[in-house]
């Protein structure tokens, strides 16, 4: 009889050893087989997935864009506003609030004689103020200097000095003037008093 097969394997007990080896090969493969299929599949929901949700926020993106084509004006103002509102937010952190103090001098000073008048004031944040006083005759500036002397008028300011003093004599055709220039700093003003 002829044999259409050779055995190579001439012992049986190498060959069983040998298909065991074939059977576990034959197990690994078909489970690295059935591992790359699910991580196929896995990255394929993936990326379909994360693809639509690029093609909605697109599509959004685009619906946005055509809706804001018309509104460059109202956004031009919105930003202008905005500028502003930080302009004003800016100030008011370095504002001096000379507005009570303004008051405060100018009807001390209004108080003490009829003629006199607040040339200039300037305040800084720290309550530190320049101002000069104007008067039209000698008689009104003796009762001003009077009137700064007293305690009514001190106990408004931690410090005050006065700076310069000008006289401008009078002609026919000019009035003689006075002038006061005070250096000082103002106290702390009661927020609930005003």
């Amino acid at each position: 009889m002829r044999k259409s097969k050779i055995n190579l394997l001439v012992n049986r007990e190498d060959y069983r050893r040998y298909e065991k080896y074939f059977y576990w090969t034959r197990i690994i493969a078909a489970a690295a087989v059935v591992l790359f299929i699910l991580s196929a599949s896995f990255l394929f929901f993936i990326s379909f997935r994360d693809n639509s949700q690029i093609n909605n926020i697109l599509a959004t993106k685009q619906s946005l864009l055509i809706s804001s084509q018309g509104h460059e004006s109202t956004e031009a103002k919105l930003i202008y506003v905005e500028n502003k509102y930080q302009d004003l937010k800016d100030f008011m952190k370095n504002d001096a609030y000379s507005l009570p103090y303004y008051n405060l001098l100018s009807t001390a000073i209004e108080t003490s004689t009829e003629t006199a008048s607040l040339k200039s004031f300037v305040i800084g944040k720290n309550r530190d103020v320049t101002f000069a006083v104007s008067f039209s005759n000698f008689n009104e500036l003796m009762n001003f200097f009077r009137f700064v002397e007293s305690e009514k008028f001190l106990k408004n300011f931690e410090n005050i000095t006065l700076k310069s003093f000008t006289a401008v004599g009078g002609d026919e055709n000019k009035k003689s003037s006075y002038d006061l220039n005070f250096t000082g700093k103002f106290i702390p003003i009661d927020e609930n008093k005003n």
